[in-house]
């Protein structure tokens, strides 16, 4: 199964998970960038705002066509209890192109409606989720999460995969 792990992370937390996941999965990434600078308290209130608003981020052309993946992993920071506009821009521009997704999400507070707002950007409900608190990361316990993660999209991922072949 080839997989594309796709992120956007502004304080590095999204960033750690979504190599820790790569790597187990053996996985390409791609990193979302867009042109804010989202540094400091004005980053991060801007942030926010952007957020609130469901206004996505202007983003930098991305390197890799999720169409070329069996399955892409879409990781996001929680901004405001939303989803980050850098995300919600890539997922706008290339949800529809993506075969079978799988979400995680970083957070300080609360999860809030960050998948739901996920999946109003997917073709079809994702096969796997999972959220990560920012006390996870700093403690090393999302690595115990992601590993059952990883199963459960091994296992979902193979399943849905032959159910797409034909196969009976």
């Amino acid at each position: 199964m080839k997989v594309l792990v796709a992120y956007y992370s502004r304080t590095g937390n999204t960033r750690r998970v979504a190599e820790a996941i790569a790597k187990s999965l053996e996985a390409e990434v791609e990193d979302i960038r867009d042109y804010e600078n989202r540094l400091g308290v004005i980053g991060f209130l801007r942030s926010g705002y952007e957020a609130l608003r469901r206004r996505p981020a202007a983003i930098q052309p991305v390197k890799k066509n999720p169409e070329e993946y069996d399955a892409v992993v879409i990781g996001s920071p929680v901004w405001a209890g939303s989803l980050s506009s850098p995300v919600r821009a890539y997922l706008t521009m290339h949800g529809h192109k993506i075969k079978e997704a799988a979400l995680f999400t970083t957070y300080g507070i609360s999860e809030g409606r960050i998948f739901r707002q996920m999946e109003e950007l997917l073709p079809k409900k994702p096969i796997a989720e999972i959220s990560i608190r920012e006390g996870e990361i700093r403690s090393g316990e999302y690595l115990k999460k992601i590993e059952k993660f990883i199963e459960v999209l091994k296992r979902l991922g193979k399943r849905t995969l032959h159910d797409n072949s034909g196969a009976t």
